[in-house]
């Protein structure tokens, strides 16, 4: 008598898609939010299926050390020791048993055991269903480090979940209080900003077009055409979006732009433009009118610049694949110049989390050479009298305050010039003693940006 085939139990296709974005994102280097947009997008997942799938992806990366922690207490085998595909639905499961109060114990841990069997087999199965019952069994009884007990570096790198290098330097830079506070806003999901197309409508207009969405909507009273989305699941679908009425944008990113200050009918460049959020916003600012330039280096990214200007209707833009560096003087002289320039990132840690475990200590300074390469070569573009703006989403001094001290020191016909000498404006809120805008997390609830208006003299 020929026996009965069991069942083959099915898995959430959440955890199936998450567990897939974990692999590019460890395996194959890609960015945690575009392979997850990427998955989404090929994936018809209901609204519930999507959130999961995007906490657990975000919560993994995010919380990745801590997770270590709790699953090396639970686990006979070193992590390093075990298959790369096991740990992930592993990490997967501790992020659920301890971070989402609204995934049932049993369901974490039965769906992680059916992955992992239809993954690598009954054997794999097995193992990942002992140490996720274990941790499930005592994980209000964790002994998480005690900063105030042991080693603080270490004890804080594994509950806030970064790299000792981090923690040490923050420590040493802003002291505990202020430490703590930066790293618990950087462990929290951002909220999502989008800037007004001021082409097309005001930002009270705006508001209402979405409320009529479902969509609440609030405006930031330091950064004009900023507004902050309560709850944007639905956004791309919204008559706003697909109208060009707005771009999603953080706030730091548009303070940027309003710190370039740039006017109607005047020549601009935006130094290494892509995707395309500060071109845009820039457009408005100069009410479409003059002359814009964007060049990158990427032509594909440079491509989703060309995309996202063409939706907002703006129509001053050319685009240019290039480097910066080697193309140089054939551009001609500009009013203003934006060098948004490459760097270590760790600004917008809270949107790209894998940031955290790609970056090395000494990456700041080997990224402020590249600095301050682009530095000069942009500077050359600057008619006398006109503004450089030089920015970055991080807050090395590095990458910083200390890079442009020290590249004004070689450059003389280069000065600070602070945009309240010249006009009082609600996000100089923002600005230092010195006239730098500095955004944090924790204290603005925006990305952590460093950006500084430069001067050459007539």
């Amino acid at each position: 008598m020929r026996k009965a085939r069991r069942k083959r139990r099915t898995v959430s296709i959440a955890r199936r898609v998450a567990v897939d974005v974990l692999r590019r994102v460890e395996a194959e280097g890609a960015y945690g939010q575009l392979a997850l947009n990427h998955a989404l997008e090929r994936r018809a997942l209901l609204p519930d299926d999507r959130a999961l799938c995007t906490s657990l992806v975000n919560g993994v990366l995010r919380w990745r050390r801590r997770l270590d922690f709790a699953l090396a207490a639970h686990s006979q085998r070193p992590l390093e020791r075990i298959e790369p595909a096991l740990l992930r639905i592993l990490r997967m499961t501790a992020y659920q048993l301890l971070f989402l109060d609204r995934v049932p114990e049993w369901a974490a841990v039965d769906e992680a055991t059916q992955l992992a069997v239809q993954m690598r087999g009954q054997r794999a199965g097995g193992f990942v269903n002992a140490v996720s019952r274990a941790l499930a069994r005592t994980r209000e009884r964790v002994e998480w480090p005690d900063p105030d007990r042991d080693m603080p570096v270490h004890a804080l790198g594994v509950l806030q979940s970064f790299p000792d290098w981090m923690v040490e330097q923050w420590l040493a830079r802003f002291g505990r209080e202020r430490a703590v506070a930066l790293m618990e806003a950087m462990n929290r999901p951002p909220p999502l900003w989008v800037r007004a197309n001021s082409l097309r409508v005001k930002p009270d207009g705006l508001i209402s077009l979405l409320e009529a969405s479902g969509i609440g909507a609030k405006r930031l009273s330091d950064v004009p055409g900023a507004i902050r989305l309560e709850d944007a699941r639905s956004l791309t679908d919204a008559a706003a979006h697909e109208a060009g009425f707005l771009h999603i944008q953080d706030a730091a990113a548009q303070a940027i732009c309003h710190l370039l200050d740039p006017r109607p009918g005047e020549r601009v460049l935006d130094a290494c433009g892509a995707p395309g959020g500060k071109t845009a916003t820039i457009a408005q600012l100069m009410n479409d009118e003059g002359e814009l330039l964007t060049v990158d280096l990427h032509p594909a990214r440079l491509g989703l610049a060309r995309k996202l200007v063409d939706l907002l209707g703006i129509g001053i833009v050319q685009t240019v694949a290039a480097d910066i560096c080697e193309a140089g003087e054939g551009l001609g002289l500009f009013d203003r110049v934006l060098l948004d320039a490459p760097c270590s990132g760790l600004g917008v840690i809270r949107r790209h989390p894998e940031t955290k475990w790609r970056t090395y200590e000494g990456d700041p300074d080997r990224l402020a050479q590249i600095q301050r390469e682009l530095l000069d070569a942009t500077s050359r573009l600057v008619r006398p009298g006109g503004k450089l703006v030089y920015s970055v989403c991080t807050f090395t001094a590095s990458e910083g305050e200390a890079l442009i001290d020290s590249w004004l020191e070689a450059h003389p016909d280069f000065a600070r010039d602070d945009p309240r000498q010249a006009r009082r404006a609600p996000w100089h809120a923002l600005l230092d003693a010195r006239g730098q805008l500095c955004t944090w997390p924790d204290l603005h609830d925006m990305d952590a940006f460093f950006g500084v208006r430069l001067a050459r003299s007539a």
